[in-house]
């Protein structure tokens, strides 16, 4: 079927994101490893690791967000969610779905003009005298927020299966 094909590729595209930069985090360690060791050890700090710790995070929390998402691993009042029968749910899940979605379409936009604009200007930082390229992060942020909205669809197409009782594998429906 289409539709389980479609969540199927979906799933796979956040769930390879969030293993792929799932690395991040042991490049992040050997920086600020590298970094203590430069200066506790040998007294010579570093004027690129902080820098480069910050942009190595941020990257990962960003792009983190979908494969959250695709496990259901973000925030939500599970006490009250879960006094609703799986039909309830998924109305709630569709009204709140609906709203993230109308939420992230105005932030791809603002992430995207925001990537735009540093690109046009070949933007560096100015935080050290490192001044690495900052248009490649920045060009992220639209990226994941697009991946973002890729995994709510395909939550909310799973939301809107389970009100219309259109028959999808289980394990679809998580």
């Amino acid at each position: 079927m289409i539709l389980q094909r479609y969540l199927s590729i979906q799933d796979g595209i956040s769930e390879f994101i969030g293993r792929a930069v799932s690395w991040m985090c042991l490049a992040l360690i050997l920086v600020l490893l590298y970094e203590v060791v430069a200066r506790y050890f040998f007294n010579a700090p570093t004027n690129w690791a902080h820098e480069l710790s910050t942009m190595l995070y941020g990257t990962f929390c960003i792009l983190a967000g979908a494969y959250t998402h695709k496990h259901r691993g973000h925030v939500r009042s599970e006490v009250i969610y879960g006094l609703f029968p799986k039909k309830g749910r998924a109305v709630m899940d569709v009204i709140t779905g609906l709203m993230g979605l109308a939420v992230f379409s105005v932030f791809f936009m603002v992430a995207l003009e925001f990537a735009m604009d540093s690109w046009a200007i070949l933007e560096v930082s100015s935080k050290s005298p490192w001044a690495p390229p900052l248009y490649p992060f920045k060009s992220v942020m639209p990226l994941a927020v697009a991946l973002l909205m890729m995994q709510s669809l395909a939550h909310l197409t799973r939301d809107i299966c389970i009100l219309f009782n259109i028959c999808i594998e289980e394990n679809d429906v998580t």
